[in-house]
């Protein structure tokens, strides 16, 4: 019988050192967080600023994210990546970046004469995103808002578009 106990005893003992790295690991302890950055890069056919019927989504544009803090020089993360067949990117982040003003930026197209980053009217040049925890979100991917690059020229089917939507083009 105290043989029995004894076992009993061990087994309880080892049961809770093996399961004392899962429990752990499993309350996202400082630094050992990570975050996946998901969004959309496209060819802004219309120069129109937002996505629409004629919009293109663009493989293989490079974008880059890049966190700082308060001073726009402190930069204290950075990660690239691609866009798949979709003008989908998918970017692992390390760590919690709270305390961080974190942004995607375009930095390459693919397409010959769309490559063009916006910076007039409320165009956007960058896409603002929080990676952290403690904002209420959960899960561990974050979507950042498209970004686009004008095409040189406005497509002449974009007229129309304006029309349906009953707005003016943005040249005029």
């Amino acid at each position: 019988m105290a043989r029995h106990i004894q076992f009993s005893i061990l087994f309880v003992i080892a049961l809770f050192f093996f399961s004392l790295p899962i429990v752990v690991n499993s309350q996202g302890s400082p630094g050992k967080e990570s975050f996946y950055v998901e969004g959309q890069v496209y060819c802004d056919t219309c120069r129109a600023q937002f996505i629409n019927k004629f919009t293109q989504f663009m493989p293989g544009a490079t974008v880059k994210l890049q966190c700082r803090g308060d001073d726009e020089g402190n930069i204290t993360y950075t990660v690239t990546g691609k866009t798949n067949e979709k003008g989908v990117y998918r970017l692992f982040v390390e760590g919690d970046h709270e305390d961080e003003i974190c942004e995607i930026k375009l930095i390459s197209s693919t397409i010959k004469d769309c490559d063009e980053i916006p910076d007039e009217g409320w165009a956007k040049q960058s896409s603002r995103i929080t990676i952290t925890k403690n904002n209420g979100m959960h899960g561990d991917v974050r979507t950042a808002n498209a970004l686009g690059f004008f095409k040189k020229e406005a497509l002449p089917e974009c007229v129309e578009l304006y029309k349906e939507l009953g707005i003016l083009p943005p040249d005029l």
